[in-house]
Order: structure tokens, then C-alpha cells, then sequence
């Protein structure tokens, strides 16, 4: 059986639309003519009026109110299918605690790099424990306790390791270390009200008992981070965070062990993604990006 094509079915529900042959051309570009003999060819293929001829326009008959929402149908079906296989994403919307940054952004720039013609869109959160909202982010680097979430692919990035950390000028020159009784001189930044990451490395050297003769605190890890790294303190932080401001002695850990906390950094998606370029994020964050600098 021959079928229409999909320029008749838009001719069609145009007509449909404004019962007029003058307005439907205008609606499509097309001449009065052209629209005229498009639905003229459509009913002699249906074997049916679809229109009732009126002096003073058209309207619909009783198969032509029937075809109008298989015609819609068949033109919404068409544009599925032809979205499904020919538009593949180009682009991925990272949300990522704002803690997070220095290690990501460096290996955001050579993913980038490497892969030009997928742009990745980040967008930061200062919350530490943000809830996934897969609604707006293709994927989402979270903090927390490893666990298994039904329908996410959950990769680990790296686990919290902690330690003091400062400027290399708090220290007297020719120092590389403190002891305990020097480091309560110092002023302890916090990241939290509760002090749990210095209650932390305390407990783990069985200090629970210890503390500072001056304390600042500040409502994320990054803001305590910065603090130190302007030298108004000393904070416990991430070795793998710091790792790059370590590297170029900008900062100086003086205690010789890092503390696992319990908790990591780990990037989701969900299992049913349709976008073919998370596989690829997930693999470089992972391994891709210490390849390069081999």
C-alpha cells in the first residue's frame, strides 16, 4: 500500500488546524495550490473526505476528525525515532562538591583536551553532602560512605585521607615537623562547628584530650582549606585535595601520617544514561588522566 508522505500529513493537520487552505499554505510556505492538492491527493489515498467544502472555509468530517491524532501520532513517532538514532550528546552537566575543585578542574582541562568535541558543563555546590538530583546533572560527584545505590553506577574517585596542614612559614625555618605541645600554639581552622575532622586525627594518635589556645571556624572544608593556605592557621585537611599545593610546597603537612576518615569521593550516574559520554568521564577521572602524565 502506498503512504503519505510525512509533507502531506503536515499539510493535512495544517488544514486541520485553521480550516482554511490560505492560512495552512501561510503556516508552511507553501501556495494555496500546493496545499490544495496535497489533501486532494490524501483522500483519494484513504479512499475518503476528510473535509467538507463551505463557501466560507472548510470543515472536518467525521474520518477526518478520526485521522488527525493518528497523523499527529505518526509525525510525533517519526521525530522520536529520528532524535533516538541520529543526535548523540555532546555535552555532560557535572554537579561536584565545591571542595572538590583542585583535584577536578585540572583533570576536567585535560579531558577536555583530549576529547574537544564533548563539553563538560560543572557546576559547584558548597554543600559537603549534596543530595543527587539527577533531574538537572548528568552526574554527580558525591562525599560520603561507600555504598551500593539501586540503578547508579557508583565509581570511586579516591578516599578521605587527613592530616594538618599549613604554610611552610608557620613553621620555624629549617622545620619540617611540630611536635604536639607546639602544634596547641597554633590557631586550628575547622571546617565544621563540631570539629570532627581534628577530633578525628586526635582520637586516631590518642589525643581525644588535646586542643588549641585559639580556634576558627568556618561551614565548609574549602573555606577552612583557604584559610590555611593564606596562612591564618592550620586545618586538617585532604592529602589527595592538597596534594598539588603539597607538591609545590605552598603548603606543608608536619605530622608524617595521614588518617583515613571512612568516607570518600565518588562519581554517579544513572545505569539507564543515555548519554554515551559518562563511560568515558567516569574511566579518565578514574585512570585516563595519570596516563597522560606518565
Amino acid at each position: 500500500m502506498h503512504l503519505p508522505s510525512t509533507k502531506t500529513l503536515q499539510a493535512f493537520l495544517a488544514t486541520a488546524e485553521y480550516l482554511n487552505f490560505t492560512r495552512a499554505a501561510d503556516a508552511l510556505n507553501l501556495t494555496q495550490g500546493a496545499i490544495s492538492r496535497q489533501i486532494q491527493s490524501l483522500e483519494e489515498l484513504l479512499g475518503v473526505k476528510l473535509f467538507y467544502r463551505h463557501a466560507r472555509g472548510l470543515s472536518l468530517t467525521q474520518q477526518g476528525l478520526k485521522f488527525v491524532p493518528h497523523a499527529e501520532d505518526i509525525l510525533r513517532r517519526l521525530r522520536m525515532a529520528i532524535d533516538d538514532v541520529s543526535s548523540t550528546p555532546s555535552s555532560i552537566k557535572l554537579n561536584a562538591p565545591s571542595c572538590v575543585t583542585s583535584w577536578l578542574l585540572p583533570r576536567l582541562m585535560a579531558f577536555q583536551e583530549a576529547h574537544p568535541e564533548i563539553d563538560v558543563a560543572l557546576t559547584s555546590t558548597i554543600k559537603h553532602h549534596p543530595e543527587p538530583d539527577f533531574d538537572r546533572y548528568d552526574a554527580v560527584i558525591l562525599y560520603g560512605k561507600a555504598t551500593k545505590m539501586p540503578n547508579l553506577v557508583s565509581q570511586l574517585l579516591f578516599e578521605e585521607r587527613l592530616t594538618p596542614i599549613c604554610r611552610p612559614e608557620l613553621l620555624a625555618e629549617g622545620q619540617e615537623t611540630l611536635s604536639l605541645e607546639q602544634l596547641t600554639k597554633m590557631t586550628w581552622l575547622h571546617a565544621n562547628s563540631e570539629q570532627s575532622d581534628w577530633k578525628l586525627w586526635l582520637a586516631h594518635h590518642g589525643q581525644r584530650g588535646l586542643s588549641s589556645r585559639s580556634n576558627q571556624h568556618f561551614s565548609t572544608l574549602d573555606q577552612a582549606m583557604n584559610a590555611a593556605q593564606q596562612g591564618f592557621g592550620i586545618a586538617v585537611g585532604d592529602v589527595t585535595l592538597a596534594a598539588q599545593d603539597l607538591a609545590m610546597h605552598r603548603l606543608v603537612s608536619p605530622f608524617s601520617d595521614a588518617v583515613p576518615s571512612g568516607y570518600n569521593y565518588s562519581i554517579l550516574f544513572p545505569k539507564q544514561s543515555d548519554n554515551p559520554m559518562l563511560d568515558l568521564l567516569q574511566n579518565w577521572l578514574v585512570d585516563g588522566y595519570h596516563a597522560t602524565l606518565s
